[in-house]
């Protein structure tokens, strides 16, 4: 996500710049801490001394009211005693424990319930929504089910009538004349400045309107580029802080690497004494060790939660694995410790990406043997994908032998139980069984917006030509490399789009001979030169892929675009589905804020984008010369290797899988892809993945329930773990993939899932052995017929 969400007092300070309107009473308020100085406050804001006050925390808190958490209607001295009472005061809520850091004061404003309202604006993938219900305060209740809603496409403007007539229907006509030029203009300031999320509740109307408390969630990449060159940092912009426990300065170190670079790193100690300590490259993936360790041994055991993704700044990377080292050579325990290394990312034809991981790690590593030897470390090194194995293999043997300790290399066949019982098998069987006390018979309290569903299109045949547009010659060199081994008797890659590019043409492998590759500065160029081409895979920054993909759409030519893009503002990327929803393309992606590797698709013996497949070794390791019968959706690139291989060792094959990316917003949803499995004929077997966050996989259980779903579905969410990560002071997984209600938390959905008749396993090192028992299980009643194995074509001699 781009979005942050402002302080309170930052916040209402903001609209109260803008909401320049006879009805709005002024905005009076201050933000209170441990280095704040009263004579100084008091002699800025007289109305400190002469009025009642109302004071509150100034964090990411819940439900202040009920938490009783809000001081009304009191003096400053008593104000001042209570802030004195809780500040720095270690306190409990919801389970999660922290302190309060931050309060903000205000006047108290007199009034009755029913001068209380509630107001909410929100941006969706299509439009701009409102919220109004005639009742708001503490008890609002469910405002979902009691709220007018009107929405606002991005095109259109906001229509003054419906506001009054849809809106503010229970309202009292003498308050509907002040309501209604509020409502336009905070409308107005909520689109000009970059807002995706207003709430008020409770807005207060009297003789003027009072906005009580409030909470407001900023675009910063969408209000960055609106600024022209001048930075955030200038605008001094203040954000609400989390409440949780405080960061260790590693992590503080850690989480400045993270905002400041274009790598993502997320680190969070769980247990200075755990014997389990890793670092795991890609977004979803990192999630899954820490649920076998929650799951197998409970998480006492699990020390810390480490990941690493993107491309960072050089150096960084090997920062971040001697940060990790140092936090678990601190705490001694008898029996030692394992520390987990693992990557799933497909690293590309030049040997680059996993390679230069493993190379920064071993460095770091040999400059601690005394640490780790002291400590009793044993290593294991995982790599997702089948990578130059034998020469990782040797280069392990002598890492051990210099640093003296135990290390092992485990490869995608390799589950997490298999790794973990190499070490724990006495606390593996003493483990109880895990009772999930959440299980349901029933999704019925779901609502989802059925209606809205429609298969996406097909997306590739063995015809397909494509324009790469900012992607790297050894990732061009995958995907020529994967046409060729998939029998294609021309390459899918018709041209290069490359804006900086002083070369006009380029040359590539193409099994043993050569190939050239035209290059242009611009897709209308290119357009003009290739009449045959419908697809766009855009890898370009942000910027440039905003401004091509915009481009890109208003070209009739162009069906189908592939935003493997990180970092765009969710303004820009709503923005860009709207105009592909007007002109009917197909858009895959984007990722989120710096996981362009979350977007990927593979289409055996048709097309290859992203990272999916990786290189020529692990595309055949991973039968993906020939199509199979499994149809795969999920939202992460990284992890979607590691299942395909594992589909692979257990069915005739994966037919097509797409990730659709882990952003606030995408061009598809994992339900369209699964309605595009259910007819296609090909398809025998749907296999969704799904993760923490968001509620797209009830969308497909509601359309198993329904019907609309007849085929076998396997489906597993990963992060079953994410409660524990409630007390942690950072994110996880993908851009920081996170739940905001129940429907959202892993175990919720697999519980949904299997409800309905999906096959879900227990955890994810199951998936294997369902994946057997489904495909078997067709196999044997004559409805899938096992795709005939084939000898793939020889690349040749490596270049």
């Amino acid at each position: 996500m781009t979005s942050k969400r402002l302080s309170e007092v930052m916040g209402k300070q903001a609209l109260a710049r803008h909401l320049k309107c006879e009805h709005v009473a002024s905005v009076r308020c201050v933000s209170v801490d441990k280095d704040s100085d009263w004579a100084t406050l008091e002699a800025k804001h007289p109305w400190l001394c002469s009025e009642n006050l109302v004071v509150k925390p100034d964090q990411l808190i819940k439900r202040r009211g009920k938490q009783g958490l809000v001081y009304m209607n009191k003096t400053l001295t008593e104000v001042k005693e209570w802030i004195a009472s809780k500040l720095d005061q270690q306190i409990e809520i919801e389970g999660v424990k922290g302190q309060l850091k931050k309060f903000i004061v205000e006047p108290y404003v007199v009034h009755s319930q029913e001068d209380e309202y509630y107001i909410c604006m929100y941006a969706d993938k299509e439009s701009d929504n409102i919220l109004f219900h005639h009742e708001g305060g503490v008890n609002v209740g469910n405002i979902d089910e009691k709220a007018v809603k009107m929405s606002v496409s991005l095109d259109e403007e906001m229509n003054t009538d419906l506001i009054k007539g849809t809106l503010l229907t229970s309202v009292p006509k003498h308050k509907q004349e002040m309501l209604v030029p509020f409502i336009q203009l905070l409308f107005k300031v909520f689109r000009k400045d970059c807002l995706t999320y207003v709430e008020i509740n409770p807005l207060v109307v009297t003789d003027k309107i009072h906005l009580v408390d409030a909470a407001i969630v900023l675009d910063i990449l969408a209000y960055a580029d609106k600024l022209q060159g001048e930075t955030l940092e200038s605008k001094n912009l203040k954000f609400s802080d989390a409440f949780g426990r405080e960061l260790l300065p590693e992590e503080a170190k850690v989480a400045q690497m993270d905002r400041s670079g274009p790598g993502e790193f997320k680190l969070a100690v769980i247990n200075p004494k755990g014997r389990i300590w890793q670092m795991t490259g890609g977004g979803a993936s990192s999630l899954l060790m820490c649920d076998a360790v929650c799951d197998l041994l409970g998480q006492d055991h699990l020390g810390n939660f480490a990941q690493f993704s993107g491309k960072p700044v050089e150096g960084t990377r090997a920062e971040f694995t001697r940060i990790i080292v140092d936090l678990m050579t601190r705490e001694k325990v008898p029996e030692g410790k394992l520390f987990y290394i693992a990557s799933t990312v497909a690293p590309v034809a030049s040997g680059k990406g996993g390679s230069d991981i493993f190379t920064q790690t071993v460095d770091v590593l040999k400059q601690n043997k005394e640490k780790l030897q002291e400590h009793k470390i044993t290593i294991a090194f995982q790599q997702g994908v089948v990578s130059n194995g034998e020469g990782k293999k040797q280069a392990l043997q002598q890492l051990e032998k210099f640093l003296g300790i135990p290390i092992r290399q485990y490869g995608p066949k390799d589950t997490a139980k298999d790794i973990l019982s190499k070490y724990f098998e006495k606390e593996l069987h003493k483990k109880e069984s895990k009772k999930n006390d959440q299980t349901i018979d029933s999704i019925d309290t779901y609502k989802t917006p059925g209606q809205h569903w429609k298969p996406v299109k097909t997306l590739f045949t063995k015809d397909t030509k494509a324009f790469l547009a900012g992607v790297p010659p050894p990732v061009v060199q995958d995907t020529l490399n994967f046409d060729f081994l998939g029998s294609r008797q021309t390459p899918s890659v018709a041209a290069l789009i490359q804006p900086d590019s002083e070369e006009t043409e380029k040359k590539f492998k193409w099994g043993d001979s050569v190939i050239t590759l035209p290059i242009y500065k611009r897709i209308d160029l290119a357009v003009q030169n290739h009449t045959d081409v419908d697809v766009l895979a855009m890898f370009a920054p942000p910027p440039v892929a905003f401004k091509g993909t915009m481009f890109a759409l208003k070209n009739p030519q162009i069906k189908t675009i592939l935003l493997n893009v990180g970092g765009m503002s969710e303004l820009q990327v709503r923005q860009i589905l709207q105009l592909a929803k007007k002109k009917g393309v197909t858009i895959i992606g984007p990722g989120s804020l710096k996981h362009p590797m979350q977007v990927g698709g593979i289409k055996p013996g048709c097309f290859q984008f992203g990272r999916m497949g990786g290189n020529a070794d692990n595309v055949i390791a991973s039968k993906l010369y020939r199509p199979g019968s499994v149809g795969l959706v999920s939202r992460t690139g990284g992890l979607s290797n590691l299942v395909i291989h594992t589909i692979a060792q257990h069915t005739d094959g994966l037919y097509q899988a797409i990730a659709i990316g882990g952003g606030s917003y995408t061009g598809t949803s994992m339900i369209d892809h699964v309605l595009n499995y259910q007819q296609n004929p090909n398809v025998k077997i749907i296999f969704v993945l799904g993760e923490v966050g968001t509620t797209e996989e009830l969308d497909v259980a509601m359309a198993i329930k329904d019907g609309q779903v007849t085929k076998p579905v396997i489906a597993y969410c990963i992060g079953t773990s994410a409660d524990l990560f409630e007390q942690q002071p950072t994110q996880f997984g993908h851009g920081g993939l996170t739940f905001v209600d129940a429907n959202e938390k892993a175990v919720r959905k697999n519980e949904a899932l299997k409800c309905v008749g999906a096959v879900v396993p227990d955890s994810f090192d199951e998936l294997g052995q369902c994946l057997s028992q489904v495909y078997q299980k067709l196999v044997k009643e004559g409805v899938l017929v096992p795709k005939p194995e084939i000898e793939p074509p020889s690349l040749g001699t490596k270049a």
